[in-house]
């Protein structure tokens, strides 16, 4: 599960690094972290949901689709990706790259993704040309839903603290996890959970859905003064991931 792994990302980043995520107009840059918008710490992210506008999802790609009982390739992960089109205007596409870290309350432990590994993982970073708004996604295939839930339990244990110190000695306060299945598997399908993570000049919001063999993660992350106003609630996109993952 790459939950505790893009929420320790997310935490590491101050408004300098944040500023980067985008490399600016530059599609190619390289960038770890992307998110969408943040949902403060004085509401929770049910209540911030319910007053903005969902995304619009687009229609499913030609690709295959994927069988949830067989075999699945990392093209059928990648076409059931979110778009920078399907989220905002606004949004440009960066460059996500695949690394394990420790979870965040744990940062002298095992990545889960080491510990248990996906059979196929894919992702999409994607964020404000300023880079002050970002958003990744991530999904990873378990050979078997067991595994799926291993790596989610254990991914949910590694946000479990209130404040985690990071690598860089800084610290990040963690919220209690908000179970927002109602609104993300509003059809029934798998569960989903939020945390609310916030530092010094940044704030994230991490939703990860667990379904079946799947496990993803949708990571929003701002500038502390950065205006979300116009773009759509996270956990709208996060539902709207997970629609287009299904259709997929």
């Amino acid at each position: 599960m790459r939950t505790p792994r893009v929420a320790a990302a997310a935490t590491l980043l101050t408004l300098s690094t944040v500023l980067a995520a985008c490399g600016g107009d530059d599609k190619d840059s390289d960038s770890d972290e992307q998110v969408t918008e943040t949902v403060t710490a004085s509401e929770s992210a049910s209540e911030s949901a319910s007053e903005t506008t969902s995304p619009t999802t687009a229609p499913p790609t030609s690709a295959t689709p994927m069988d949830p009982t067989g075999d699945i390739t990392l093209e059928q992960v990648n076409a059931a990706l979110l778009t920078p089109a399907e989220v905002s205007p606004d949004f440009v596409l960066g460059n996500w790259t695949n690394e394990d870290s420790p979870p965040p309350c744990e940062p002298a432990g095992t990545p889960v993704d080491v510990t248990v590994p996906p059979s196929v993982e894919g992702g999409v970073e994607m964020g404000t040309s300023d880079g002050q708004i970002a958003m990744s996604e991530e999904i990873a295939i378990y050979e078997t839903e067991d595994l799926a839930n291993e790596a989610f339990s254990l991914g949910s244990a590694g946000l479990d603290c209130t404040t985690a110190t990071l690598p860089d000695g800084s610290t990040a306060t963690i919220s209690a996890p908000e179970d927002v299945s109602s609104q993300v598997n509003a059809n029934g399908i798998g569960t989903s959970t939020a945390w609310q993570v916030t530092g010094d000049g940044y704030e994230v919001l991490l939703v990860a859905t667990l379904s079946g063999r799947i496990v993803m993660a949708c990571t929003f992350s701002s500038a502390t003064d950065a205006d979300t106003s116009a773009l759509p609630n996270p956990v709208d996109i996060a539902t709207a991931a997970f629609a287009k993952a299904l259709a997929n």
